[in-house]
């Protein structure tokens, strides 16, 4: 069974533990073909990001030259033993597009993959914008309430994948709100912005990552759901696995018993990305 993770953290984000040397060596000892350091692009840049402890939720914008070059003597280093392939996890903000093309031009060239994600909403009505992921706003999921949340949250990607000055070659944890185990009532609704999610997914021939860290978090379960995979199998959307690791002794969590499941739903590749091409290996 040939196993790749395309979701890593390490201590660069300044929410996670370990080294990317730590990582590399820890794929290695588990038998990983491919490991991806995908470490947060830097907030500091955006705005309306006032109520955001983005310090501590990726680099600096001074970090990311280390971190590329870090990361490039790395893949350097172990070459020979494994893939390792060099990537941002980067979160859209509405019509902050250009902000952030004016940093991520410069480098954009050195990355393998980029993750599109989104951990933070704006709902507009001045209180500004808050992580809905992040325990520590848990007070603002509950004023909002998860109906409005999981909405909002489908609606903001759909803009996410409409964009044309947004790049991204992976959408990471597609049912992210879910976290905390909040789920919502308005099924039908909701579901309804779920299907026009995965369709301009499709539309835009983009990856979605199996995200394996929600079974780590308190829903128990990865992101997304196993009748959101069998539609996604069904459009023939492409997948491949994330750990989410924030520590090296995340990496590839739980990836035997997803691929096997995988398998039952009739998946029999997983994407592979170098240098921003996609291929395929087999599962």
């Amino acid at each position: 069974m040939i196993l790749e993770d395309w979701h890593t953290h390490s201590e660069r984000c300044h929410h996670a533990t370990g080294t990317l040397e730590d990582f590399i060596k820890k794929g290695i000892d588990l038998g990983l073909r491919t490991i991806g350091l995908s470490d947060h692009f830097p907030y500091e840049f955006l705005n309306n990001i006032e109520r955001i402890p983005y310090k501590e939720y990726a680099m600096t914008l001074e970090e990311i030259e280390d971190y590329l070059k870090t990361a490039e003597i790395l893949r350097e280093k172990y070459k020979d033993k494994i893939n390792v392939r060099i990537s941002f996890e980067i979160d859209f903000f509405e019509n902050q597009e250009n902000k952030l093309n004016t940093h991520l031009d410069k480098i954009i060239n050195r990355l393998d993959y980029i993750l599109g994600s989104i951990h933070i909403l704006d709902f507009h009505d001045g209180k500004g914008a808050w992580g809905f992921d992040d325990s520590r706003f848990l007070k603002d999921y509950e004023y909002y309430g998860a109906n409005r949340v999981y909405l909002k949250y489908y609606k903001t990607m759909q803009k996410m994948l409409k964009s044309k000055n947004f790049r991204l070659d992976i959408v990471s944890h597609l049912d992210l709100p879910k976290k905390f185990n909040h789920r919502p009532s308005n099924k039908e609704e909701v579901e309804n912005e779920l299907d026009k999610t995965l369709e301009l997914i499709k539309k835009r021939n983009l990856v979605v990552e199996i995200n394996t860290g929600g079974f780590r978090k308190d829903v128990g379960v990865q992101y997304p759901e196993e009748d959101i995979i069998r539609k996604m199998y069904d459009l023939d959307i492409p997948i491949l696995l994330g750990s989410d690791a924030h520590s090296p002794a995340e990496i590839a969590w739980n990836f035997k018993i997803m691929i096997e499941n995988l398998k039952k739903i009739g998946y029999t590749q997983l994407a592979h990305f170098n240098k921003r091409n996609r291929s395929f290996i087999e599962i």
